[in-house]
């Protein structure tokens, strides 16, 4: 039987379906192994280092407890009814995790998608996701840094740097942080000034060229009284994809640094304030698309196969392409956070106020050829403001709440521009878009025994949203959308209700209910037609879940698992037939069912292994797109499986001296990224297949602590498959972005 035609494209297009082997003779296996063996041999030493030394009362071994602020107080992981999981700045570092992009890697039934750079994530928790890019997108996501929310898309990949926490809350988190957390929310928590004099000092130097430096100091100015902390992260290495043009840059460099500076008092009334201002930016070089032509023989709307050579006619590596056009990102984020807490009788009361001004810039080669085939420019200016006020009981008795008045605006003005066919269509779009959200809120526990509580909360929402003077000028008479202005306002109530019971002081069930809420949205991508300018209608997500939080083998080791059961009602959803013609739907119904499991385990005193696993059975139930029935169909960035694993070993050498091993994996399995799978070609090529990722480092400490030297190796596996990918109908081309390649390095840190 002859192939099919979809089957001899998706033949010719192995960027999307497999992995291509690295020149490198390193094998990633034999580094993993040399780390898990030298972890084996330290515990080999260990045991009989012990078994000879005199017997002595053993000490605990127990896993230190983990606090979280979830619920807007400072908690133990393993008393809080909700699916976290909690990254502390150590593990951070030992991770070598430097983007918020990375958290995928350790939290199960967590994807992170790119079309942009790490700048841009696009976060999917428990299959929760948005399918468009569009700057004006609000994600179901909510990311927030020290307890602000942050709505612009292009701010929400957080560099990590003097962090103290990083906290990943799965499903919906609608009553305490509000209306964009329909998936659950991702939040950041920098370390705070200390009233006590410290501060370190960390460097690198990596594959490509990468430098990399970080830095804090913490000062008490007024003893008890006034102290600051001031950080700093600077990273800058050359591109990993390379531009065959001769004289062309490469494409997909890092050049980010930020600053951030924050100062604490306070008294002895039980007051405190804490003042930070952060600043970033980043300026590299526009990604390097990966492109391939879907006509017969690989070939474009311009007859170019854009992963042969033309010159050659030698097929192009997987991070390699000849690009026409240089193109940059250009990111800037200035905030400014007031958090003051005061101690009443028995209750604290909180004001948390914030002001955040961005700007981004994107101009991409979206065709990746010689070609001027299709060219992106994104640009935006925002400015964000939200105020948080709420009082907080600290009771002894057996009912505790939280109850709060909340505010937030937001104003973006936006610049879009596409090209095709060398400038023979070209549109130019701009509009500015406000929106404004008022939110009442409380949550309370009542201890009805000392094992048995219930818990519920509701929020309510009130949402206004207006875009003004949105206009898209076609060079095309009959194209284009003339000056217009839409509106909508909204009251919609999120909230919770469970019970939790503590079967002993080591176990904790819970069973809840909960309710997210997305407000609605403009059309940030209609271009040609104002048919496609549209408001799309609120999405909800009713939510079920059980869960079990145990402590094990006299408290070594944490054992969390989850199962949850979602309806997923009027998803917001980008019906697309080209980059110029773009609609905003509401997407019917999705069905999402799922398990969870996180273990941490102190095998010995020296030894700690963590494990993950997520599964999801996420379907489309009804959802009808370019008039094709694709209930049934998969959810896009939904994979059935997700794991992820690490070994941490310490082993002293002498009593100043310790050596560290560390290894890290994490697998994902088939993901699509667009919701037709395989029902219509072209769109069907739009998906990833499966892959693991390694990573490991191994590390000296000297004086106790206060240095340390390392060498490091991530991506060793060199894993290509695609980040993120999409299909343009008009120029035949699939574009997708790729991760970095397999690369090593070495790290120094001093602590003072």
């Amino acid at each position: 039987m002859e192939p099919s035609r979809q089957e001899r494209r998706r033949a010719e297009l192995p960027a999307t379906a497999k992995t291509r082997g690295d020149p490198l003779k390193l094998d990633h296996r034999a580094i993993i192994l040399a780390t898990v063996a030298s972890a084996a041999l330290m515990t080999a030493y260990q045991a009989r280092a012990q078994a000879a030394a005199p017997a002595t009362e053993p000490a605990a071994i127990e896993l230190d407890a983990i606090l979280v602020t979830a619920q807007k107080r400072s908690e133990n992981l393993q008393d809080v009814p909700i699916a976290i999981t909690a990254i502390d700045g150590g593990a951070l570092s030992a991770l070598k995790m430097s983007s918020g992009t990375e958290i995928a890697r350790q939290a199960p039934n967590v994807s992170v998608s790119k079309l942009g750079n790490e700048d841009q994530p696009k976060f999917s928790i428990r299959g929760i996701s948005q399918s468009e890019f569009q700057l004006n997108a609000s994600s179901p996501t909510g990311v927030f840094y020290d307890e602000v929310f942050v709505r612009s898309s292009f701010l929400g990949g957080a560099q990590l740097f003097d962090m103290d926490h990083v906290e990943v809350l799965r499903g919906p988190q609608g009553t305490l942080f509000g209306k964009e957390t329909v998936g659950g929310a991702v939040s950041f928590v920098t370390k705070a000034p200390a009233f006590h004099d410290e501060g370190f000092l960390n460097g690198q130097f990596a594959d490509h060229n990468e430098v990399a430096i970080q830095g804090a100091a913490n000062v008490v100015l007024v003893e008890d009284r006034l102290a600051a902390r001031v950080a700093f992260n600077v990273d800058k290495s050359d591109g990993f994809v390379k531009n065959l043009l001769p004289g062309g840059r490469d494409k997909s460099d890092i050049d980010k640094r930020a600053f951030r500076v924050a100062l604490k008092y306070q008294n002895d009334n039980g007051f405190d304030a804490t003042l930070r201002y952060g600043y970033t930016r980043s300026s590299p070089e526009a990604v390097g698309t990966i492109v391939h032509g879907y006509l017969p023989g690989g070939v474009n709307a311009f007859g170019m196969n854009p992963r042969m050579d033309p010159f050659t006619g030698q097929r192009l590596g997987d991070r390699e392409a000849y690009y026409d056009r240089q193109g940059r990102i250009r990111v800037r984020g200035d905030a400014v956070t007031l958090t003051m807490n005061k101690t009443l009788d028995g209750f604290t009361l909180t004001s948390i106020s914030s002001y955040l001004k961005g700007y981004f810039l994107n101009e991409v080669d979206g065709d990746g050829t010689l070609a001027n085939l299709l060219a992106l420019d994104f640009q935006a200016h925002t400015k964000e403001y939200s105020q948080d006020l709420r009082l907080t009981s600290q009771s002894d008795g057996r009912f505790n709440f939280i109850a709060g008045l909340y505010a937030f605006g937001d104003t973006l003005d936006n610049y879009f521009r596409v090209a095709q066919f060398n400038d023979a269509f070209v549109a130019r779009q701009t509009y500015r878009q406000t929106r404004t959200s008022y939110a009442a809120y409380v949550d309370g526990t009542l201890d009805f025994t000392d094992a048995l509580s219930a818990y519920a909360g509701v929020r309510l929402t009130h949402d206004v949203a207006k875009l003004r003077n949105f206009t898209s000028v076609v060079n095309i008479p009959g194209l284009g959308i003339p000056s217009t202005n839409l509106d909508y306002s909204e009251t919609q109530p999120t909230g919770r209700v469970g019970l939790r019971y503590r079967a002993s002081p080591d176990l904790m069930i819970y069973a809840q209910y909960s309710r997210g809420y997305r407000s609605g949205a403009f059309n940030g991508g209609a271009v040609a037609s104002p048919g496609d300018l549209s408001t799309a209608k609120p999405e909800f997500l009713d939510a079920n879940e059980i869960g079990v939080k145990a402590k094990l083998f006299d408290r070594r080791v944490t054992l969390n698992a989850s199962a949850f059961f979602y309806k997923f009602r009027d998803q917001q959803f980008i019906d697309t037939v080209s980059i110029t013609q773009q609609q905003l739907v509401n997407a019917g119904r999705s069905r999402v069912n799922g398990l969870e499991l996180e273990l941490i385990g102190r095998v010995t005193r020296n030894l700690k292994l963590t494990l993950g696993a997520g599964m999801l059975d996420a379907k489309y139930k009804s959802l009808t797109l370019n008039g094709v029935d694709l209930a049934g169909n998969r959810m896009i960035e939904a994979p059935k499986f997700s794991g992820n694993a690490a070994l941490d070993y310490g082993l002293p050498l002498s009593r100043d001296r310790e050596l560290m091993a560390h290894a890290d994996m994490t697998h994902k399995s088939r993901v699509f990224y667009n919701a037709y799978n395989d029902k219509l070609f072209p769109y069907s090529l739009g998906q990833s297949p499966g892959f693991e990722e390694y990573n490991a480092r191994i590390a000296m400490r000297f004086a106790n602590g206060k240095y340390e030297l390392g060498v490091w190796g991530k991506n060793l596996s060199n894993n290509t498959v695609i980040t993120g990918a999409g299909v343009e109908t008009n120029t035949k081309a699939l574009f997708a972005t790729v991760p970095q390649p397999r690369r090593f390095g070495i790290d120094a840190g001093m602590k003072f």
